[in-house]
């Protein structure tokens, strides 16, 4: 229920004391295409670009053309760009563009990588384009619309097409000023006739509530077949859901030393091997430092971060994740920014970004590992903050509102897809670009 405090600063008063007024987000309501509207591509022409036209001229309810109509998409296309003198065409070509981008628009800017650059010259000018993404970002939040950069190695081809797509599309509507790296992979195109997830096999821990039932909604609802994970006081709850998603539900505390052997052995009895492994259980317990005591840090530990660790080498080492699998970690914004009171916690999924990182550089038959880092969404632990506290975290990222846990779960999702092969080590934020950890 909205509070009184919510109520009074969405008024006509909080917007006249110049309190920030989010715009209503566009998310997904059940539709397949993952793009409506028109899209103007510009740059400088390259390979990417002449792939992109292809691509989008090919999907329907798209219009690839400029008649100086609004538009719903703007890309631009930076790769070619080989000094700091050609950074120009930014403001030549955005100041004529950006006044016809509608509401809750997108815009999306490809980068070459700086490593891998011509000349000094080249680098300054393709990282450039980090700081001027991120800065549309923060004005153009406002009116709900987001803005992306999307990093290329030379190699990269068909890889890009499924990352743009969710880019452009709703699933997207909380993710904004980030710049997420494009690694060539060998990926498996997927029918628009078919759900992304069919036939796969995915495993939620912490699946009862929150975003964890909200991962295994959206996991099912794309086909795949959900294992819900969640410790035995959770077990009514669990149950429930799965119920309503035709999954199957297993009680396990997980911060038990034995755990990741007996989902092993639950594992081999069903028959089953996992294609998805989302690690979202976790726990808060929160202390200023000096008054932490041992059993705080532990516990934190113990579920947050060395359950993950222990659970997924031992599904390695038996091959219950299937080649070309997808392991996806719940990180946080707190992990990355740190956080009063949270040491034990910010330092758990701190470390879980470090372990994502390190996995994408070993050899794992295609299996990938990416992490997701949630900003302020909304709860039951954050609808328990002080009034103040919960409107202050609302409001501090360019969107001006809290994300959603479906958010989250539709970046799960993609994540989890066959042709999301070349991310690999990405952290994502979730965050609506906050403010914490800019």
């Amino acid at each position: 229920m909205t509070s009184w405090v919510t109520a009074f600063l969405n008024s006509a008063v909080g917007r006249w004391c110049g309190v920030p007024q989010p715009a209503l987000l566009q998310r997904p309501d059940g539709e397949t295409q993952c793009f409506r509207g028109s899209v103007l591509l510009c740059g400088k022409s390259s390979v990417y670009s002449a792939l992109l036209r292809q691509h989008l001229t090919g999907l329907p309810d798209l219009e690839l053309e400029d008649k100086g109509q609004p538009l719903q998409a703007i890309i631009f296309d930076g790769t070619q760009l080989q000094s700091t003198t050609e950074l120009d065409l930014l403001w030549q070509q955005f100041t004529l563009l950006l006044p016809r981008l509608t509401h809750h628009g997108r815009i999306i800017v490809l980068s070459a990588t700086v490593t891998e650059a011509r000349c000094a010259d080249a680098a300054a000018a393709q990282a450039a384009l980090s700081g001027f993404t991120r800065s549309l970002a923060k004005e153009y939040g406002r009116f709900g619309s987001t803005a992306n950069l999307l990093t290329l190695q030379d190699e990269v081809r068909q890889q890009l097409l499924p990352v743009l797509e969710f880019f452009l599309s709703k699933a997207s509507a909380y993710v904004t000023g980030q710049v997420v790296a494009v690694s060539a992979a060998l990926v498996q195109r997927l029918s628009p006739w078919v759900k992304p997830l069919q036939g796969k096999t995915a495993l939620v821990t912490g699946a009862a509530r929150g975003i964890g039932a909200a991962i295994a909604k959206k996991l099912t609802e794309q086909g795949a077949r959900v294992i819900g994970l969640d410790v035995p006081q959770a077990g009514s709850e669990l149950s429930a859901l799965m119920r309503q998603l035709s999954g199957q539900p297993l009680l396990l505390d997980i911060s038990q030393s034995d755990s990741a052997e007996q989902l092993s052995q639950w594992l081999a009895q069903q028959g089953m091997v996992l294609d998805i492994l989302v690690h979202n259980a976790g726990i808060t317990r929160d202390s200023l430092f000096h008054r932490m005591t041992e059993a705080q840090w532990t516990q934190t530990l113990d579920i947050n971060l060395r359950a993950v660790l222990r659970i997924t080498t031992v599904l390695l080492q038996q091959h219950q994740i299937s080649d070309n699998g997808r392991v996806v970690l719940l990180s946080s914004m707190n992990g990355l920014a740190g956080q009063k009171g949270q040491t034990n916690y910010a330092s758990s999924k701190a470390a879980l970004v470090g372990y994502c990182q390190f996995m994408a550089t070993q050899p794992q038959r295609g299996i990938t590992f990416n992490a997701i880092a949630p900003g302020f969404i909304e709860t039951q632990m954050t609808a328990t903050l002080p009034v103040m506290m919960r409107e202050a975290g609302r409001r501090m990222n360019s969107l001006y509102q809290a994300g959603t846990a479906e958010d989250v779960a539709c970046a799960v999702a993609f994540f989890a897809r066959p042709d999301a092969a070349g991310l690999n080590g990405t952290v994502l934020r979730v965050c609506g670009q906050s403010v914490i950890g800019a």
